[in-house]
């Protein structure tokens, strides 16, 4: 990975680079590229590069940004830079209208990423870095750290641990690879404890609210057993989907959307994509952003859609993919 990546730095001649991240940051992909800067810094000194998170950092990111600060830019000079970065971000979809100016830029792109990159990111792209297995990006980007033999700071260290911990759902699911890369990340004089104490945050009184809303509009189905349910709210999406796993679904499903524009967030158990092997990234995400003018992406259990189109058809779409990947030959899943 470090071989490719100072090949990619030499080949681009870079002198300034912009590295993105999608819209409202998580943990993850804000210290992966809080940390990646640092590295691009050290492997090329004069390099001088910057952070834009589309949209800014989420309500948790801000609240980690007050342990382990990250300096990050309101808006990125495109024109002045000589390639760019996209971290923790499978499609140009996340990056809002910014997706579109690096696309039409024809600058060189480095995507670093666990998730399951979009063939039409994987087309643009100069060079990715990318390892679906990982349970973070955060644990890709401190592999290249460890391989360049570049010591972090504790504060760093910290910022990725935030990562994986957010990423893995507090260690849940986290692999053997992704404990073994904690316990190092310790020994910057770290703790389990002072890590997640930092990551509690409160349920605000509009994020309880949508829940609520979202629980009263809930449609249920049932295919082969398993749950499917499917919902709508205005904002916190995934915070929904995660809540409506927490009831009972196997699969939730929650879209909103303003303006012609909608998004949709979801999750799964990891016993459904065990048993059923579907995952909802590729298998579900990928046909709906295609179907819908946009583009889809994430993990077996976790992903999200933005696309053009009411909500409403794009339950009904969702709900139609599921079905038909759940009973297709149900005796072999």
């Amino acid at each position: 990975m470090l071989v490719k990546l100072k090949n990619f730095l030499k080949k681009t001649h870079a002198k300034y680079g912009i590295i993105f991240c999608h819209h409202n940051a998580d943990p993850d992909a804000l210290y992966s590229a809080n940390v990646l800067l640092k590295l691009l810094r050290k492997i090329r000194p004069k390099l001088k590069c910057e952070i834009f998170p589309v949209q800014g950092p989420s309500k948790l990111s801000k609240l980690l940004m007050r342990k382990v600060p990250v300096k990050m830019v309101e808006k990125p000079k495109l024109w002045k830079a000589d390639f760019f970065v996209l971290v923790d971000t499978s499609t140009i979809k996340q990056l809002d209208e910014w997706g579109l100016k690096i696309k039409k830029s024809r600058k060189p792109i480095l995507v670093i990423d666990h998730h399951a990159i979009h063939p039409k990111t994987r087309k643009i792209a100069s060079l990715m870095i990318v390892d679906v297995n990982a349970r973070s990006t955060c644990e890709i980007v401190y592999r290249i750290c460890r391989e360049a033999k570049f010591r972090l700071t504790k504060k760093d260290a910290l910022g990725l641990l935030f990562g994986i911990i957010f990423e893995t759902k507090n260690f849940r699911y986290a692999s053997a690879k992704t404990l073994r890369l904690s316990a190092e990340l310790l020994e910057y004089g770290l703790t389990i404890e002072e890590a997640l104490k930092s990551m509690v945050k409160p349920v605000e009184k509009p994020e309880k609210i949508a829940k609520l809303k979202a629980a009263s509009r809930l449609q249920l189905y049932r295919f082969n057993d398993w749950l499917i349910v499917l919902t709508h709210v205005s904002s916190y999406q995934a915070s929904v989907a995660r809540a409506l796993l927490a009831l009972g679904g196997d699969v939730a499903v929650v879209a909103g959307g303003k303006k012609g524009e909608f998004k949709v967030s979801l999750r799964a158990t990891q016993e459904f994509y065990d048993k059923t092997k579907i995952h909802l990234g590729k298998d579900v995400a990928f046909v709906l952003g295609e179907k819908f003018g946009g583009m889809g992406g994430g993990h077996a259990t976790s992903a999200g859609v933005n696309g053009y189109g009411n909500f409403e058809d794009v339950l009904r779409e969702t709900l139609k993919v599921l079905r038909e990947k759940i009973m297709v030959k149900p005796g072999l899943r």
